[in-house]
């Protein structure tokens, strides 16, 4: 064999062996996490309710109860609609706000709201947010 035919063997496998090492891709980037806004105040149209609790307790009161009326209003005549339950609350009172977002989506389902319509946020607090307000909203 020619030293030609050798260098050229050679050179040839340098180069696959350097090919096959390719590193592998970066991981994609993570997504971002998913904003939660600062508390819509209560439109009265039936878009937006806000469910007043008393301090403290995860009962929604008769009061609070018809703060919804509107907005089941809207919920029955749009059977596509969606809506957004939304508690704020510090790390301190968090069962408190998954307990009341529990309690307005059990409210909702026993009137007649499709489970797979509603999505909850228990979110941290927010400026202008209050934590005994459940924010209820359409989207």
């Amino acid at each position: 064999m020619s030293f030609k035919t050798l260098s050229g063997a050679f050179a040839a496998a340098a180069l696959l062996a350097a090919c096959a090492q390719t590193p592998p891709p970066p991981p994609p980037p993570r997504p971002a996490p998913v904003p939660v806004a600062a508390p819509t105040p209560p439109t009265g149209d039936g878009r937006v309710a806000a469910v007043r609790f008393e301090p403290g307790t995860q009962t929604i009161s008769p009061q609070a109860r018809a703060s919804l009326d509107p907005l089941l209003e809207r919920l029955s005549a749009n059977p596509r609609a969606l809506v957004t339950i939304t508690s704020y609350s510090d790390r301190t009172d968090l069962a408190t706000a998954r307990a009341r977002t529990a309690a307005v989506r059990s409210l909702l389902t026993e009137q007649g709201v499709a489970a797979r319509r509603i999505r909850s946020v228990n979110a941290g607090m927010m400026p202008n947010a209050e934590s005994d307000v459940v924010q209820v909203q359409l989207r």
